[in-house]
């Protein structure tokens, strides 16, 4: 039976060339999308980029490509879970898993090495030339331009692309002009204006200006967007629900955080929580040894937090994934932001990860500053795309190059170019 959730507008390519459609294959546009993302280089290089704690801290903890497959495993439970239980999703009206899953597997493909240093210090280089750098930025850039064929990327399909499309809006739009280290949240730059104009160019003009609304300026911060697809929703849940357990359980196994802080943060909450999140609390903290029990903490949490989400009903346009949004409960939603908190203030903020993230953002000023000064130090592709006399490009030539490495490759790069020990550097 057909899945009449997703209209034919939302199967399309930009480029889909005729050679593409005269392809024998049994999948759909969707399950092409996700064997495009998982064969992709840029999807490899994730094994090797930061995901809270830097990759020289050990083995055991979650890097950006562990991360973003966790992530996409929750994703994929929360669709599937939804396509059973959502009023919205009856009958042939579901959500496509292998959609969600694809989406929630690219939705980190654009951080640059060192995590969000890196971030700050690549849009500190590029503001210096009108422009900026954000994370998820850069991936739709890399989806749409970059990775796979020259001009259309990966040439996925306009429904996944709008799944990933965290923050509908050009960068320039957002900026706060007083505010130079910390990139606002968006989702494509400047340059990138043309692929985000075909991905809307089929909603109405009503649903064009819900979608990219944005909130009103502010004297000391950037402006926001408002506005997700229901997949996009999902993701973002699925990223968060990752965070605030997985990212949690490694801080504990690495003694970032105390047991006791975490017991006592779950204990804070519990009260306002769903049934389900309460009987997982209690299973862990009621017997003597806790500690014995994390691991099936974590995944009851993450089970919980499955089955609470719900769809809620934003408007009435013809458009499924702007109609819809999907919601966590108010108790359980509070719940999953302590857990986010601790790592944000005991992991992310400890000493250990900053003096490690700062020395990333050492080595990105320093590997940014001296190729934009010597092209002859960028890849021979990049070389032969240099403009002379065209700063804003190429300035956008070094940021793409060095948000492509990966945290280990960065390290190789800069000790060749700084260190005296040199560095062994194999063509990557």
């Amino acid at each position: 039976m057909e899945n009449t959730f997703y209209s034919d507008s939302d199967k399309q390519r930009k480029a889909d060339s005729e050679k593409a459609r005269q392809r024998l294959s049994v999948r759909d546009g969707f399950e092409r999308d996700f064997g495009r993302i998982i064969h992709s280089s840029t999807f490899r290089r994730l094994q090797s980029k930061t995901q809270v704690i830097g990759i020289g801290e050990g083995d055991f903890h979650r890097t950006r490509l562990t991360h973003s497959l966790e992530v996409s495993q929750i994703a994929r439970g929360i669709a599937t879970t939804l396509n059973v239980q959502a009023p919205e999703l009856q009958n042939n009206n579901k959500l496509d898993t292998s959609l969600i899953e694809t989406a929630a597997l690219a939705h980190d493909l654009g951080h640059p090495p060192f995590g969000h240093k890196g971030e700050r210090s690549l849009h500190k280089h590029m503001q210096a030339f009108g422009l900026g750098f954000e994370g998820n930025a850069h991936t739709f850039r890399l989806l749409t331009n970059l990775e796979g064929s020259e001009g259309t990327g990966l040439d996925l399909t306009r429904a996944t692309l709008l799944s990933i499309l965290k923050y509908p809006a050009v960068i320039s739009s957002l900026v706060h002009p007083s505010i130079k280290d910390e990139p606002p949240k968006s989702s494509f730059f400047d340059e990138d204006l043309a692929a985000f104009e075909w991905l809307i160019a089929d909603f109405t003009e009503a649903e064009k200006a819900f979608f990219m609304q944005v909130s009103k300026p502010n004297t000391n911060k950037h402006i926001k967007t408002m506005t997700k697809t229901l997949e996009c929703t999902i993701i973002e849940l699925a990223d968060d629900i990752a965070y605030g357990t997985h990212d949690l359980q490694d801080a504990l196994k690495l003694k970032l955080i105390d047991l006791e802080l975490l017991v006592t943060t779950l204990q804070n909450r519990k009260a306002n929580c769903s049934d389900r999140i309460i009987e997982a609390i209690d299973a862990f903290i009621l017997p003597a040894d806790p500690k014995s029990r994390i691991n099936e903490l974590f995944a009851d949490l993450i089970s919980a937090f499955i089955t609470d989400i719900r769809i809620t009903k934003r408007n009435d346009f013809l458009s499924n994934r702007l109609k819809y949004c999907a919601e966590l409960s108010e108790g359980n939603h509070s719940l999953l932001e302590d857990l986010k908190n601790l790592v944000v203030e005991h992991v992310i903020f400890s000493q250990r990860v900053q003096t490690s993230e700062w020395r990333g953002g050492i080595i990105i000023d320093r590997l940014f500053e001296a190729m934009i000064e010597d092209k002859r130090l960028l890849p021979e592709l990049d070389r032969a795309a240099w403009i002379k006399g065209s700063d804003k490009v190429n300035a956008r030539i070094v940021c793409d190059y060095i948000a492509g490495m990966t945290d280990t490759y960065a390290l190789k790069i800069y000790s060749r170019l700084f260190e005296s020990t040199g560095g062994r550097l194999f063509d990557i």
